[in-house]
This record gives structure tokens, sequence and C-alpha cells, in this order.
């Protein structure tokens, strides 16, 4: 099955009709557009198809041309970036983050397509598989994020109290946090809730339910913050 988007210099999110794929985006406009930094639960695969993307990633600047494709591991922090010029097209797959690569990939995946509607989810599937056939193993003696990600998103406790659980100061802890995630505390707690509100978008809860559900002050403030990290607004994203 092909699924088959609109183009327009926005992205558009679709469902994918595969289990193996959380859901497809895709942009297709003069250059590309430039987001907030940002990570996902879900693991994240950047097929460029035409010109080129980049990203601001660990201080870095990683660029994705086109007939390749970058897997982006589900909490790692990333900003894509402006790109003025020529059109872009790419399509975006999020896949369950127990599917992808550990650490950042680029691939190449040649001109076997030419546009998104020749692409299949099956296509990015087989991108996957590939590059998890080349993934080296996780390096050891790292702090377990997903302990740490827990603790900060669903403890009820003061923060004193969860810094104390690890060993560490309120000072210690908020380094630990900056240096494991990139991000201070309350601002992995913001991108956190603002995956949440992609979630219950997702199951198709009411923007009104879903600001109040992940912890806004209202729906105005969820989308303004909404778009500037996703590119779209949640009422686009619902619909879609």
């Amino acid at each position: 099955m092909i699924t088959r988007f609109a183009m327009t210099n926005a992205w558009t999110y679709r469902r994918a009709a595969n289990d193996d794929i959380v859901e497809l985006a895709s942009w297709r406009g003069a250059g590309s557009l430039g987001l907030r930094p940002h990570f996902h639960d879900e693991s994240q695969i950047a097929l460029v198809l035409s010109a080129s993307r980049a990203f601001r990633i660990d201080g870095a600047t990683v660029t994705v041309p086109a007939g390749h494709a970058a897997l982006v591991p589900a909490g790692m922090l990333h900003a894509p970036m402006a790109t003025p010029g020529a059109e872009t097209v790419c399509l975006n797959a999020y896949v369950p983050a127990s599917r992808a690569c550990s650490s950042l990939r680029i691939i190449n995946v040649g001109d076997r397509w030419r546009s998104i509607d020749e692409l299949a989810p099956e296509h990015i599937s087989e991108i996957a598989n590939d590059t998890l056939s080349r993934e080296p193993s996780r390096p050891a003696g790292r702090t377990d994020s997903t302990k740490l990600g827990t603790a900060l998103t669903e403890s009820p406790e003061p923060i004193g109290e969860i810094a104390a659980s690890f060993g560490r100061s309120r000072e210690g802890f908020s380094r630990m946090v900056r240096r494991e995630f990139g991000v201070a505390r309350h601002t992995f707690r913001l991108l956190a809730r603002l995956n949440l509100a992609r979630q219950l978008l997702r199951a198709g809860e009411p923007i009104a339910a879903v600001a109040a559900d992940a912890g806004f002050s209202d729906q105005s403030h969820l989308t303004r913050l909404f778009r500037h990290t996703f590119g779209t607004t949640p009422g686009v994203y619902w619909r879609d």
C-alpha cells in the first residue's frame, strides 16, 4: 500500500498502515523549516529525496543530502535547521524506539525513489532494518536514560528527593540531566509533555482535553509550542 501526501510548504502528518511504523510525515517546499530543539519518544528516520536537510545535534551541524536517510534515536535532542533555496522533499517515519538505532546514523539509500508517492511502508521498514543490521553495541557505563527520563516525567516527588534517589544534590542532578539529554530539566519536562500531547492527539483526544491532560495552561499555549517544535498545529495534526 502506498501512502499519498498532500504536497504543500508545510509538514503533513499521516497514520501509517503498517504496525512497524507509528506515523509518517512529509515535507515538500522551498528549502526546509527550522524548528526548536526537541526529541521524540519514537526513533525518527528522515529520508531526503531532493535537495538536503540539516540538523543541529550535540553542537555540530549534520547535513543529510538527497538519497540519504538520517536515523535519529528516540530521546536524542535535535534541531532541524532552516535551509533556504531549492525545493526540498523529505519523508519522516517514526518507528518504535525498540526497532531503531542507539546512535545517530546517516545511510546512503541511493536514488531508488524519486518522489514520496513511490514509497510504500515496507520500504521504510527496509531502511530501518538495513541500519539495524549495522548497529554497534550500546556503550557501557552510561546513565540509564530511561530511568532518568521516567523519574523526571512521572515521579510526584519534589526535585530534591528525585535528585537524592540518584545520589545527587539538586545542582549535581541538574548537571546530570543536561549531560544526558542536552537540556535543562524543566526544558526536558516541557518536551516530554509535548510528546505526550502528540500521543494523545494521535489517539483522537480533543485538543482542549489534550492541553489539560498534558499540563499546558490552555489550548493556545499548547498550539504555540507545538507549532514551533513540530512544524504544524495540533488542529492540523489532529485532523490528519
